[in-house]
C-alpha cells in the first residue's frame, strides 16, 4: 500500500463541505480538502483537478489562492492544501467599493478571455450559490479583510461524463446555466455602480 503524502495527525476539525470538497483544519493555519469527484472517478478526476489549477494559474494568478495538490495511489487519489483564510463571499452590494469593482472587472476580463481561448468557464457560484434560489453572491470569489479578491476551488465547468462521474457532469450542466444568469446580474450591477 502506497503511503499518503499528508500527515494524518495534522487533520483537525471538520469545517464543512463545498460543492465537491470535504474541508478540515490542517495543522496551523491551513486546511486540507478532499474531493468527492476524485473519490468517484479516480485518475480522471485527479487529471482534471490538476489541469483546472494550471488554467487558474495561467489566467488568474494574482487572485488564485495558492494550492498544493498532493497525489497518491498512482495519481488516483488527491488532497488539496490551502492557507486558512478569513473572508466573505462577494455580493452585489460590494461592487460599490472602487477597489472591489476594479478587481471584479479584471477577473471578468480574464474570465471572458479564458472562456474564449479554452471553451469553458470556471465555477463562480460554488455550492452555496448553486443551491440558493436567487443568490446575490459568488461563493468562489471571496473578499479578504483588506478588500482584495481571492478565487478558491478553481473548477472548470467542463467534463465528459463517464460511468463514475455522471452526477458531477449533471451538476456542472446545471451550474453553467444558473451561473450565466447570475453573472449577467453581476455585470449589470458593476456597470451601474
Amino acid at each position: 500500500m502506497q503511503n499518503i503524502p499528508y500527515d494524518k495527525n495534522k487533520i483537525g476539525k471538520f469545517l464543512g463541505w463545498g460543492g465537491e470538497h470535504l474541508v478540515f483544519d490542517y495543522g496551523d493555519g491551513q486546511v486540507i480538502k478532499f474531493s468527492l469527484h476524485v473519490c468517484l472517478a479516480g485518475k480522471k478526476a485527479v487529471r482534471k483537478l490538476k489541469r483546472d489549477y494550471e488554467m487558474g494559474q495561467k489566467y488568474f494568478a494574482p487572485y488564485l489562492l495558492p494550492t498544493e495538490i498532493l497525489t497518491w495511489k498512482n495519481e488516483a487519489r488527491a488532497a488539496e492544501i490551502q492557507e486558512k483564510i478569513s473572508c466573505r463571499f462577494l455580493k452585489f452590494a460590494d461592487l460599490k467599493d472602487d477597489l472591489i469593482k476594479k478587481q471584479f472587472t479584471d477577473i471578468m476580463e480574464r474570465y471572458e478571455r479564458m472562456e474564449k481561448e479554452i471553451g469553458a468557464p470556471f465555477d463562480l457560484l460554488g455550492r452555496e450559490g448553486l443551491f440558493k434560489l436567487n443568490p446575490d453572491f459568488f461563493s468562489n470569489i471571496l473578499i479578504m479583510p483588506d478588500n482584495k479578491l481571492a478565487l478558491i476551488d478553481f473548477t472548470l465547468l467542463e467534463l465528459k461524463p463517464s460511468l463514475f462521474d455522471w452526477p458531477i457532469w449533471f451538476i456542472i450542466k446545471w451550474a453553467k446555466r444558473k451561473q450565466e444568469k447570475i453573472l449577467r446580474k453581476f455585470l449589470l450591477v458593476a456597470h451601474n455602480a
